[in-house]
């Protein structure tokens, strides 16, 4: 699926966000300076990326995930543009946690494309190429092959078709392609013993809003609803989900929704995302010209 690329960078901002499109700065500057060691800057500071729509079975794709997983090991350091330094928490992109990836892992969905997956990104308990630890959901290609793929990720993620996890303070909900039924169940659950303020991000495969969220038995039917009840009075700081095989922002119902970037087609981008008790900001890094060409912040309160 492909979409204009000068229509996903227009980005929507309110109250108290701070929105810039890097269509108006050019990214980092070459060669890469030597950055003083990273200092921790309060209770809550988080790093992460996302990408998505990683395809493997699809060819030719191997060099995509080549060139994906050697700039993830070697993001750490790397500084962000200039024109956001002074605003940003960071000059440089701090230790990263690990790496979501919004679902699409495989082109059919069968055991010989998981193993690829495994290769880059390591069997439960053991580390592949990526050398961070990846936290992965699945997609609509990954079922097309049976529940073989989610099989696999959920006994990566203690054995359930939904997880959760935390960085910090921050909570993260992993929902597999979208949350349904029981995803939402899954979700009442989980967030029950939490409290209101908790800042979550919440991801999986599918759209929220826009003509490819139709005809999907998540955005057509009672769930977005539900979801969006479940989350009333919560501190949701992002969604993020794939599908499009592209890049942007959008708000759905209040919530900053960001689409990373895919392996496959278009878009060879990942975002970069920090989370301190403070600020939220996202880098969003081209790979293949290892240039920053997108970004975005907006104030939080993290208590």
């Amino acid at each position: 699926m492909h979409v204009s690329r000068s229509l996903l960078i227009l980005v929507t901002c309110l109250g108290a966000v701070a929105c810039k499109s890097t269509s108006e700065r050019i990214a980092t500057e070459r060669p890469r300076e030597t950055p003083a060691a990273y200092v921790r800057k309060g209770t809550t500071d988080v790093a992460f990326a996302v990408v998505s729509d990683t395809h493997f079975g699809f060819d030719p794709i191997g060099t995509g995930h080549e060139r994906m997983v050697d700039a993830l090991n070697h993001l750490e350091g790397e500084p962000y543009p200039r024109d956001v330094r002074s605003k940003w928490p960071s000059n440089v992109v701090p230790p990263l946690r690990g790496l979501l990836i919004t679902g699409d892992l495989t082109e059919r969905g069968n055991a010989a494309e998981w193993a690829q997956f495994a290769k880059y990104f390591g069997p439960p308990g053991a580390p592949g190429r990526l050398r961070i630890p990846t936290f992965e959901v699945v997609g609509n290609h990954d079922r097309w092959g049976g529940p073989y793929v989610e099989t696999q990720v959920a006994e990566r993620h203690g054995g359930g078709r939904f997880y959760s996890f935390d960085w910090d303070r921050v909570h993260f909900l992993a929902l597999g392609e979208a949350p349904d039924q029981e995803g939402i169940a899954f979700a009442a659950k989980d967030l029950a013993p939490l409290g209101l303020d908790v800042p979550l991000v919440l991801y999986f495969h599918l759209p929220l809003a826009g003509p490819a969220a139709q005809g999907w038995w998540f955005a057509d039917g009672e769930y977005p609803d539900r979801l969006e009840a479940l989350l009333e009075h919560r501190n949701v700081v992002a969604f993020f989900h794939g599908h499009h095989h592209s890049t942007a922002h959008y708000r759905w119902r209040g919530y900053d929704v960001f689409r990373p970037g895919a392996v496959k087609d278009g878009t060879h981008d990942l975002a970069v995302v920090h989370i301190t008790d403070k600020m939220f900001t996202l880098g969003t890094y081209n790979y293949d010209s290892m240039t920053w060409v997108e970004s975005f912040e907006k104030e939080l309160d993290v208590r």
